[in-house]
């Protein structure tokens, strides 16, 4: 063959591939390759390339074109002499009319050529690697020397490419072992034949509470106890002693390691033996076994939470805020803001139903500890027997039926809130624990010996007279005194005035919501029904009546009436309602005019004007009220 170059003897092109080329590797060995291959040949250039299957690319690792090198060039074989080298996997030769036999071959016009030769480098399954060619603006008749000379570069260039994919997986590969190591959270270890420590990973250096540096060509043994590190050894001859694919070993229990500062921690290991140029190498991966421990206590106790917590979620009363603009509510507000940002235990007093719950969910959200969890306790709703363990956990076996180990209630709570609820109902004899706990913050778990710190602030509520029990002999007065720190006193609902009607107001909006209904707050006519009950039950029997209300009423208007039959007795207003056929006369008109005007002075203790007045509650002017009281000649019952 000749080309357009000067083209070398065949003495000087094989020196040119073997001594030209052997001081160089990877894309320098490429460079010198094509550029010799063009010189050897005497064409215009040359160039060596990867092939890209999936893009049906060729990348050039080197190209040589006239005088110069062209890097970063890569194109689609489609259309191209290359791909008949690539898809054919065989040495192409084309003479000459290069750019008629290939025309949308766009890049051969530039360079004017005339003649291409091409080889494929195959791996050594045959699958297509690359090709190395050469182009020439002139001719290039054949001649079996040359071919073959261009097959000796081809051969070169191939070896050349395995090598540099070898390289990249095995880099690959460290790569990603590096990444696993490094991402592990378990500690691994690496030992060779005479357990001397030879790699390590982050966690490694975490578990032993020092750097690599320090661990690294120190013996493995040294970092165990003696009984472990003869256990070592021993699990090691036995790996050696397996058929291959069964040299692995789990020790889970009684293997203690020793840190860098001599303090010990039990571990569970993975024990392999691999071999390599090197040798015999043993892997050990090592878990503190106090960690997985401590992990299955906090799944426990979160277990144990969402338990608790769907509960109180499922018994709360209610949700949202304290509703009501009465000031004794308001007094509540207060106190509740004061005592919320301190520590200090409170003491929720009230009859059954007024919210007690809600008051203790106001501090707990409005204080420091809103993050952590409020664990809700009713003393009066758990068995005397089970309540010990209830409050402070117990232990496996502690009792008959205690199969696994329990956190209590105050652990659960700890650096949040407890909420004793029914505290008067405690039995006298669990009183002395709970005085320990306010005291001195510990306690022991029912059937253990050991002691547990707990940071808790306590909230408890009761509907009893404390002071009572205590002169009854039936509640600890030491632990009355430290539970009435910042006592706060919730009012009854028949004290609260148009707090009932925001109630009620309130409660209905929440209940046709979640029936899915269209219904009106209480008009002045079933307020006034409201107002004329005596709400024994508080703020829990309004809400139940509400809720029954709003399952009765098939229109817009609440059913309160159908409610409240056999709740409340029925009033000249209610009768009224049910004899929409009856006309009343002038003189009903006025008594019930005037029973209404009584009704609403009695609700706000016979306040006439201003915030919590019968004229707002009315919603009448104050002196028109004034007028109606004169004309009606309504006056105060003594």
């Amino acid at each position: 063959m000749k080309g357009g170059g000067k083209r070398l003897s065949e003495e000087e092109a094989l020196r040119l591939v073997v001594s030209d080329t052997s001081a160089e590797t990877g894309a320098e060995f490429f460079r010198a390759l094509v550029k010799n291959l063009s010189q050897a040949l005497g064409t215009l250039g040359g160039w060596a390339t990867e092939y890209l299957p999936q893009e049906r690319k060729l990348r050039a690792l080197a190209m040589w074109i006239g005088d110069h090198h062209v890097d970063d060039y890569e194109y689609v074989i489609d259309g191209t002499a290359c791909q008949t080298v690539v898809e054919n996997r065989r040495l192409v030769h084309i003479p000459e009319r290069l750019i008629e036999l290939f025309p949308q071959d766009t890049d051969l016009v530039p360079l004017n050529a005339v003649s291409y030769l091409g080889m494929p480098m195959l791996d050594t399954d045959g699958t297509v690697m690359g090709h190395i060619s050469v182009i020439d603006d002139k001719p290039m008749p054949r001649d079996e020397r040359a071919i073959a000379l261009f097959n000796v570069f081809a051969a070169r260039a191939a070896a050349e490419l395995r090598r540099m994919r070898v390289e990249r997986e095995l880099r690959n590969r460290e790569e990603q072992l590096a990444l696993l190591l490094e991402s592990a959270l378990d500690a691994i270890l690496v030992l060779d034949a005479q357990l001397v420590i030879t790699r390590v990973n982050p966690a490694a250096e975490r578990l032993f509470g020092c750097a690599a540096e320090d661990l690294l060509g120190e013996r493995m043994i040294d970092y165990l106890t003696e009984s472990s590190a003869a256990q070592l050894e021993t699990f090691c001859r036995e790996l050696g002693e397996r058929p291959e694919g069964r040299q692995q070993l789990w020790i889970p229990r009684d293997f203690i390691a020793r840190r860098w500062d001599h303090t010990v921690f039990p571990a569970e290991i993975t024990l392999s033996r691999f071999e390599t140029r090197d040798g015999v190498c043993h892997s050990l991966i090592l878990r503190n076994a106090d960690e997985r421990l401590e992990a299955e206590r906090q799944i426990r106790m979160l277990t144990q939470e969402t338990e608790f917590l769907r509960e109180a979620l499922r018994d709360a009363p209610g949700r949202g805020e304290l509703v009501g603009r009465s000031d004794c509510m308001q007094a509540v507000r207060d106190a509740i803001g004061q005592v919320a940002a301190t520590d200090a235990t409170v003491l929720v007093l009230g009859e059954t139903g007024t919210g007690k719950e809600l008051v203790a969910r106001s501090i707990h959200q409005a204080s420091p500890r809103a993050s952590k969890p409020l664990v809700l306790v009713n003393c009066a709703a758990i068995p005397a027997t089970l309540i010990e363990s209830e409050f402070f956990g117990h232990e496996k076996g502690a009792f008959t039926g205690a199969v696994q180990r329990r956190e209590g209630r105050f652990a659960m709570a700890d650096g949040g809130t407890i909420f004793l609820d029914e505290i008067g109902e405690l039995p006298i004899e669990l009183q002395s624990k709970l005085l320990r706990v306010l005291q001195e913050g510990e306690f022991e778990p029912l059937g253990g010996n050991r002691t547990v710190k707990v940071d808790v602030r306590v909230v408890a509520a009761t509907h009893r007279d404390l002071r009572q029990r205590v002169a009854d002999g039936l509640f600890r007065e030491d632990l009355f005194f430290r539970l009435n720190v910042f006592p706060i006193t919730i009012p009854p609902l028949r004290r609260r005035g148009r707090d009932i009607e925001l109630l009620a107001a309130a409660f209905t909006a929440r209940f046709a919501q979640r029936l899915g209904k269209q219904i009106d707050p209480p008009g002045p006519e079933l307020c006034q029904m409201l107002h004329g009950y005596d709400w024994p039950g508080n703020v829990r029997e309004l809400q139940n009546v509400i809720e029954r209300a709003v399952i009765l009423t098939n229109g817009r208007e609440l059913a309160l009436a159908r409610a409240m039959s056999g709740v409340a007795e029925p009033t000249v207003e209610t009768a009224t309602a049910a004899s929409a056929n009856r006309i009343l006369s002038a003189a009903e008109m006025m008594e019930l005019e005037k029973t209404n005007i009584r009704r609403a002075l009695d609700a706000c203790a016979w306040k006439v004007s201003g915030a919590g007045g019968a004229a707002r509650l009315l919603g009448i002017p104050a002196s028109t009220l004034s007028s109606r009281i004169k004309s009606l000649d309504i006056r105060r019952k003594t």
